[in-house]
């Protein structure tokens, strides 16, 4: 009994607020298919989201901006809802909210309680890389040697993409979005010990393996979205004296790019080319698991009527998704289901709670890659997990207040 006694405490031992953070964290940037699922509803998740008001409760019973900014964004969801009782349903309204209360109970530990150090933090998001790493390269060396489904690593479906898998994830481009959001997080944390913008050589001796996990991941996932991501990514490294420079390293890439024959790159390239036509057909041809993302981009820019009632209040649950992923009414941050007014509510709790700078990368992926929405998506609301502890962190920075005890 005293044996049993003490297990139970060391057990215990290991439910601290910063543990619970970073389960939180790591649970909604990846997706295990054998034990969630890779459709529907992951109730593990949905299990941990209802005892976050517990959580918060016990940890953190503290009220702040982002708190009632949120509650204010969920009953203007409420009323453009009920507004719209044809296609009223609860279920996705009350989904929502466990979002909500599960970000939160993150939100308010790591910002209210600061349960992370800098050094912690960071070493968390590399090894969230590496896993993502070890596990792709795993799938990818059964699927060399034949074996196409082996869901003890995820890998539960063959994509017929050469070696190219999905990781962590349920499909390569959610494993794009997470990648992509993480390693511009981990840039972030090692500028704050420079101070400044740093150099392709300073990250690689600041953090090699979790750098080159992430480009192998990149090009051999088989994802057109993560070489948007690295597009976006490398956006980093251009500088003020480099921009005529850089105009002609990207025209001789641009006409390279043409006669490499290296699917998801061509894709990419086909995805972007698209866009900038504006027209959805042409998308959806380019890239049918990109153009989930891009048209929704194009029907905001093409399609919104800022002049109709519904504009601003939105056409009810699900409106957006009524004539399939690739129509012609769905739009970014919900926008078709609940109107642009509850759009601008979201992107002030994003500027004031997930980001820092308007004009930034952050910006670049969070429109580009996560569409500016915070939809009934795990891996969504996992990807400005990070921005947030990124944002709170580079806010300490410049308040002068660090404290790097804490080991993971």
């Amino acid at each position: 009994m005293q044996g049993l006694h003490w297990e139970n405490n060391r057990l215990f031992s290991y439910i601290t607020p910063q543990n619970i953070a970073s389960f939180i964290l790591v649970l909604f940037c990846i997706q295990y298919i054998p034990l969630e699922s890779r459709e529907g509803v992951s109730y593990l998740k949905l299990f941990v989201s209802a005892l976050c008001p517990v959580i918060i409760l016990i940890y953190s019973p503290k009220i702040g901006r982002t708190m009632l900014l949120f509650l204010v964004y969920y009953i203007t969801i409420i009323v453009m809802a009920v507004m719209h009782p044809e296609s009223l349903r609860w279920s996705t309204i009350i989904f929502m909210a466990t979002f909500i209360v599960t970000f939160i109970a993150f939100y308010n530990l790591v910002v209210i309680e600061q349960v992370y150090t800098k050094e912690y933090f960071k070493r968390l998001i590399e090894r969230l890389i590496l896993a993502y790493t070890i596990v792709l390269v795993m799938q990818q060396f059964f699927i060399l040697i034949g074996v196409r489904i082996f869901p003890l690593i995820n890998l539960v479906q063959f994509l017929d993409r050469g070696i190219g898998a999905n990781s962590l994830t349920y499909e390569p481009s959610s494993a794009a979005i997470i990648l992509s959001f993480a390693m511009l997080s981990l840039i972030r944390m090692i500028e704050l010990d420079y101070n400044r913008k740093l150099s392709l050589k300073e990250i690689f001796r600041e953090s090699k393996w979790p750098s080159v996990g992430f480009l192998w991941c990149m090009v051999s996932m088989g994802s057109g979205s993560a070489f948007i991501g690295l597009a976006i990514l490398l956006c980093y490294f251009i500088r003020p004296q480099y921009y005529i420079s850089t105009v002609l390293l990207a025209i001789v890439v641009y006409f390279c790019i043409m006669y490499i024959d290296f699917v998801p790159l061509q894709r990419a390239k086909d995805s972007v080319l698209a866009f900038i036509t504006l027209d959805n057909q042409t998308v959806a041809m380019a890239d049918g698991s990109a153009a989930a993302r891009i048209i929704p981009i194009v029907n905001t820019l093409t399609k919104l009527d800022l002049t109709s009632v519904d504009g601003w209040l939105g056409h009810g649950v699900d409106y957006g998704l009524s004539e399939g992923l690739f129509s012609d009414i769905v739009m970014v941050g919900n926008i078709a289901d609940y109107g642009f007014i509850s759009f601008l509510i979201l992107q002030i709790i994003v500027y004031t709670s997930m980001i820092r700078r308007i004009f930034s990368l952050e910006s670049l992926l969070w429109v580009g890659l996560g569409m500016a929405t915070l939809a009934n998506v795990p891996i969504n609301w996992g990807a400005m997990m990070m921005f947030t502890a990124v944002r709170y962190f580079q806010i300490q920075k410049a308040n002068g207040c660090f404290d790097n005890h804490s080991e993971l």
